[in-house]
């Protein structure tokens, strides 16, 4: 098995540290993480994919080690999109694989979108697609209702909640069930304490949603849409979405239609698994992202 090892690297004005894993191989594989998370999401599966590729696991603007810039319009999409082009340029590649969770998914679908002749492959976990995801929270009522999260994260000075009581909110809103099963062991735990305390990281964090145009509909303007056009949205890069079924905050409804703005598509549907598909099915995980990219790069260096 290949080990882990870390860097930090300067792109533009900020500094990005990432983990990585089969730096001797030819193709990346790029993974980003949601909320709120950090490369250590990535922790079994770096390698795993670093046997075969450049698994690189970056901390995404904002978080744990990575610089965390002032301002909400410093985590707009377009900032971080940007950072993870040229953590690639940095990294000395071209084209990549990619593979996103949650917010990470966010940041890949707009990448993909935006740059489809940068991306071998997308790989998408819990991760709604921009378009169906604005639909269902302007319209969709249990959509809305198990978004109110977002709305709540937008306020401003909520990360002092959150921090209080040695984070006792946010491990409960995400991993305390986790620890009591034994798919989270206290040293994780520690690993998150650590990544969630460090000066500013959880009011950057929360600025991914305060920056974000996306929130659920009020009474006041629930069905009027976000006045999104479904054409400007078409993803055209082979797609893999892993979809752990039992997901709390992400709606089944985000696959209905997914074909139709994802033409390359294919969808593994993980029954028994929440949001949380990296800490409760690692092993399906890492087999189904090596499975896509042996594909793909099988069919890449026979054309």
């Amino acid at each position: 098995m290949t080990e882990i090892t870390h860097n930090i690297t300067a792109i533009s004005d900020i500094k990005i540290h990432y983990a990585e894993s089969g730096r001797d191989k030819q193709d990346l594989v790029l993974l980003l993480h949601g909320f709120p998370e950090f490369w250590y999401t990535w922790r079994q599966q770096l390698p795993d994919i670093g046997e075969r590729y450049h698994a690189v696991a970056p901390d995404m603007r904002g978080y744990n080690l990575s610089d965390k810039p002032e301002g909400i319009k410093s985590y707009r999409i377009n900032h971080l999109m940007a950072d993870m082009f040229r953590l690639v340029e940095q990294l000395g590649h071209e084209k990549f694989y990619l593979v996103a969770h949650d917010w990470g998914a966010g940041v890949a679908w707009a990448m993909a979108i935006a740059h489809p002749e940068k991306i071998k492959g997308l790989v998408i976990m819990n991760g709604p697609h921009p378009f169906i995801f604005s639909e269902l929270l302007s319209k969709n009522e249990t959509q809305i209702e198990q978004s109110q999260y977002m709305a709540y994260f937008r306020n401003e000075g909520i990360e002092d909640d959150m921090l209080a009581n040695d984070c006792e909110w946010l491990l409960k809103w995400t991993f305390k069930e986790h620890l009591a099963t034994g798919q989270m062991t206290e040293e994780d735990r520690q690993a998150y304490l650590t990544a969630w305390t460090r000066p500013n990281a959880l009011k950057s964090m929360l600025n991914y949603y305060r920056a974000s145009p996306l929130t659920p509909a009020t009474a006041e303007n629930k069905g009027k849409g976000f006045g999104l056009n479904p054409a400007d949205f078409v993803v055209k890069v082979p797609t893999l979405v892993i979809w752990g079924e039992e997901d709390h905050a992400l709606v089944p409804e985000n696959l209905d239609g997914l074909a139709e703005l994802v033409p390359d598509l294919e969808i593994v549907r993980l029954p028994n698994v929440t949001h949380w598909v990296t800490h409760e099915a690692p092993e399906i995980v890492s087999k189904e992202i090596l499975s896509f990219v042996d594909k793909l790069a099988g069919q890449s260096q026979s054309t």
